[in-house]
């Protein structure tokens, strides 16, 4: 079946990973290295931070239960801290934005499926895409199928017709569960360049103008 659309994910892909400012300030605070997100992943969807992506817990309500959360693995955090340093490194990457508007251009339909606390829908590069999809609005996050669903329901395609990119993967196993075509991102380079061999489109070039 022929690819009508491209997911992206935000966080790693059209951003800056914030996986990256998690472990320098681990690092920085002599914490063991991965014990957030191991904490995170432990417990799962019933945890502080799948509630908060979920739209659940307001940010006092998450910053307590995230610190308590830790305290139970021994290690006393300032969680707001630790999500002022995230989500100052959560910047858009210009190549990717320009990749999107090109995919856009190229006919494709774009949506951005992201799990995020904060709405992000009103910031000019949301333009970008047809579609924008967040854990915070919708009260579902990935990967959680019904996410995926709302997101391809929105779009107008198919799964078997849809590309997603994602830097997790739990995330990808659930696309690729639901029949989407997937690219795990570990680099922006590497990202760009397997998208532009996958659609047959040229993402080289200038950088959009503006896109902070």
């Amino acid at each position: 079946m022929k690819l009508r659309g491209v997911v992206f994910d935000l966080g790693g892909v059209v951003f800056e990973s914030p996986l990256e400012a998690i472990a320098r300030f681990e690092e920085n605070s002599g914490l063991p290295p991965g014990l957030v997100n191991r904490v995170v992943q432990t417990r799962g969807e019933a945890g502080a931070w799948a509630r908060h992506e979920r739209g659940e817990l307001s940010r006092e309500e998450f910053l307590a239960e995230f610190a308590g959360e830790l305290a139970l693995e021994g290690f006393t955090v300032d969680t707001a801290r630790l999500m002022r340093e995230v989500e100052a490194s959560m910047k858009p990457r210009p190549r990717m934005l320009a990749a999107v508007a090109r995919v856009r251009e190229a006919g494709y339909r774009v949506a951005a499926l992201t799990n995020n606390w904060e709405p992000l829908g009103d910031r000019p590069w949301a333009s970008l895409f047809d579609v924008f999809c967040e854990s915070v609005v919708e009260g579902v996050r990935k990967p959680e199928p019904e996410i995926y669903r709302r997101c391809l329901g929105r779009l107008g395609v198919e799964a078997e017709e849809t590309l997603m990119l994602d830097d997790l993967g739990p995330n990808l196993k659930t696309a690729r569960e639901l029949g989407m075509m997937t690219i795990k991102v570990t680099s922006e380079a590497q990202a760009l360049a397997v998208l532009a061999d996958t659609l047959g489109v040229e993402l080289q070039g200038p950088e959009l103008p503006s896109t902070r």
